[in-house]
C-alpha cells in the first residue's frame, strides 16, 4: 500500500532532515514532546517555518501551544514515526490505531 503523503515526503529530503532531528531528540532524551527546532544544517533558516508547516499539515508532526512565553512544542505522529523509516520497512498504520494493534493485524 502506498500513501501519497509519504511519496511527497520522500520527494522532499529536507522534510526528512527535520523529522529525523525530532526523532533523535525524542530518543536521546526520552521525551514525548520537544520544543521547536529553530535551525538545522541542511535546511535554510528561512525555510524552517515552511517545512514545519508542511509536516504539520500532512500529519507527520503534532503541535501544541505550551504558553505564550514558552511557545510551541512538537511530537511525531504515527505517520511521522513511519516516515523516518526506510520505505521498505514502513507499515501504514492509521493514526487512531495503536501500534500494538497494527502489529497483530499485519
Amino acid at each position: 500500500m502506498t500513501n501519497p503523503d509519504l511519496e511527497l515526503y520522500d520527494a522532499n529530503p529536507e522534510w526528512g532532515l527535520l523529522l529525523s532531528a525530532y526523532q533523535q531528540k525524542f530518543a536521546a532524551g526520552g521525551l514525548e514532546w520537544s520544543p521547536r527546532i529553530q535551525e538545522l544544517q541542511g535546511i535554510a533558516p528561512e525555510s524552517m517555518s515552511v517545512v514545519h508547516g508542511k509536516l504539520i499539515a500532512l500529519g507527520f508532526l503534532k503541535v501544541e501551544v505550551i504558553s505564550r512565553t514558552e511557545g510551541l512544542q512538537y511530537q511525531l505522529t504515527t505517520l511521522g514515526r513511519q516516515a523516518v523509516l526506510p520505505p521498505a520497512e514502513r507499515v501504514i498504520v492509521p493514526e487512531w490505531m495503536q501500534e500494538s494493534e497494527a502489529a497483530q493485524a499485519a
